[in-house]
């Protein structure tokens, strides 16, 4: 399996959509600025103390610089066309909106008390790195677009860069938390749908199986005690079993 672009024609529903509403949320944030990142943006205080909840959808599709969108567009367009084929669409943008906002939460939690907004889909995509590497852990990337590594070792490289970098620069003016969030969170909701898929099927036993073992033991019991022994209802248990096997009891 490739990792790299594809045309714009041949790009599934949701990636084409979620690509054109990014290029959107970026001119939005070029004409309106600050009014734009503090309503729709992630603005952690907002999120975690005022429940401005919308934000934790709406800051995917903000984008700060024009390099900030084509960066998270360019990484959508090479992941969807892939991965939504692979999920189906519903569950693909479903997944992908999903976690962006379980980065949302992470970066409220980790920051509930900062006024700074967070924009961009970066949690998000780093979601449908984890996915990918996921479902492909010995495909062949390029880190950096320069050294070859399989899917699973970038993921788990990208995972402890993100968690160093945000214990190292929580000034940065780059919210590692929130690729770190997104990443995570796309690799533990694939692991708990693989385990439940997986999971040994409840047994049910069969009904006739449970009528045959308890007419066994009226039997045993009528051996061993008598046919006297029996309740009116244990003794219609019996003739009712007898008729449907074709004699009485």
């Amino acid at each position: 399996m490739r990792l790299d672009a594809a045309p714009l024609r041949d790009l599934p529903a949701a990636t084409r959509w979620l690509v054109g509403l990014s290029f959107a949320g970026w001119l939005a944030e070029l004409l309106l600025g600050l009014r734009v990142n503090l309503t729709l943006g992630l603005v952690p205080y907002l999120f975690a103390h005022q429940f401005w909840l919308w934000q934790g959808v709406t800051y995917i599709f903000i984008h700060a610089s024009f390099w900030h969108f084509l960066f998270n567009a360019f990484m959508l367009w090479m992941l969807g066309r892939l991965l939504e084929p692979e999920m189906g669409t519903r569950k693909f943008l479903l997944y992908f909106l999903g976690c962006g906002l379980a980065a949302a939460a992470v970066t409220a939690g980790w920051n509930h008390g900062s006024l700074t907004p967070v924009v961009g889909a970066s949690g998000a995509v780093f979601g449908l790195l984890g996915a990918f590497a996921f479902l492909n852990p010995e495909a062949t990337v390029y880190f950096y677009f320069l050294f070859p590594m399989s899917a699973r070792t970038m993921a788990l490289l990208l995972g402890a860069m993100e968690f160093a970098l945000t214990l190292a620069r929580p000034g940065s003016g780059i919210s590692n938390v929130t690729h770190l969030g997104g990443l995570a969170a796309g690799v533990a909701w694939l692991w708990l749908e693989r385990r439940w898929r997986e999971r040994p099927a409840r047994f049910e036993p069969d009904p006739e199986q449970l009528e045959r073992a308890e007419v066994d033991a009226l039997l045993e019991k009528v051996s061993r005690k008598g046919q006297a022994a029996l309740s009116r209802a244990e003794l219609a248990k019996l003739d009712a079993f007898a008729k449907r096997r074709g004699g009485r009891a």
